[in-house]
């Protein structure tokens, strides 16, 4: 009965996403980020089997998770879009503290999610924590997948 439940719970998202994405009549960013955003939760809620009381408790620690990695991740892009046009102005000190940057910005990361995985594993049990790792991973592959396949078709 629960796979039945969280099948339509699923397709119901899927149906929301793809009627959003049919409705968008301008390709613009925030079209794209609200689809993703859509097809994220309804990908998420099938593979980790949230239930809706751990659903309501998740998505709010989860959001606030991947904002603070977003602002991490913000700052580094920045640092290195400069290293990306000044490359070959910049002495082996900036290039020196610039590869200290990175190491510093993959600990903040770490650090990050050190912190919310004890989060998650006083809203969800362990095996339910381990399956968000695992569906992080597998919608990267779908994005991924995605991306490619929609390149595919403006070849054609």
């Amino acid at each position: 009965m629960k796979f039945i439940t969280r099948s339509v719970f699923f397709i119901f998202f899927s149906l929301l996403a793809f009627s959003v994405s049919l409705n968008a009549q301008e390709d613009n960013d925030q079209d794209t980020e609200d689809l993703v955003k859509a097809q994220k939760i309804a990908f998420f809620t099938e593979k980790i089997g949230l239930t809706p009381a751990e659903a309501e408790k998740f998505w709010p620690v989860y959001n606030a998770y991947w904002e603070k990695k977003n602002e991490i991740i913000a700052s580094w892009k920045k640092k290195f879009n400069h290293y990306q046009k000044h490359q070959d102005e910049l002495s082996d000190p900036q290039m020196e503290k610039l590869a200290d940057d990175y190491i510093e910005f993959e600990l903040q990361k770490a650090e990050l999610l050190e912190k919310y995985n004890k989060k998650f594993k006083e809203i969800l049990p362990i095996h339910k924590v381990m399956k968000i790792y695992q569906a992080d991973y597998e919608f990267k592959a779908y994005l991924l997948e995605k991306i490619k396949n929609s390149g595919d078709k403006e070849d054609k």
